[in-house]
């Protein structure tokens, strides 16, 4: 496989083969993420008409791309469209963090409903989990629903 890249209207053939990775981390300003990608000028286009200049920068020194939280979903879905892999560090549990809103923190809120089923029946205490599971996913569900 050979991916093309356009620049300027002109494409450039990439040596690269491989797969396309792309992660999303932390960004050290809160509610901030930063993107990173390999150039791909489909990815931009997309990127660049779907999310508003007021939720998206690019950073020249680090050579990514830095957003809001407000548009993290919409980006995970553009990335995981362009890249073949999409990594993230986004659902690190933190020290006293429910695991549960973190988990519903990074997946689209359209597979929310079939996320929550399977880890109820996960976590239920009549399955082998525990009462205290139970309730921080209850509780984490109410939060996003």
């Amino acid at each position: 496989m050979n991916y093309q890249y356009r620049s300027k209207g002109t494409k450039k053939s990439s040596p690269y083969t491989g797969p396309k990775k792309a992660a999303i981390l932390k960004s050290d300003t809160k509610g901030m993420y930063e993107l990173v990608t390999p150039w791909d000028q489909d990815f931009l286009d997309e990127l660049k008409s779907t999310i508003q200049p007021s939720s998206r920068r690019w950073n020249t020194e680090t050579k990514r791309w830095i957003i809001s939280e407000i548009v993290l979903e919409d980006v995970v879905r553009i990335m995981r469209r362009h890249f073949d892999e999409v990594t993230t560090d986004l659902a690190q549990p933190e020290a006293n963090g429910n695991l549960f809103e973190q988990v519903f923190a990074v997946i689209p809120k359209e597979y929310m409903p079939q996320i929550y089923k399977a880890l109820a029946q996960a976590v239920h205490p009549d399955h082998g989990g525990s009462e205290e599971m139970f309730k921080q996913l209850n509780e984490a569900y109410q939060k996003v629903k």
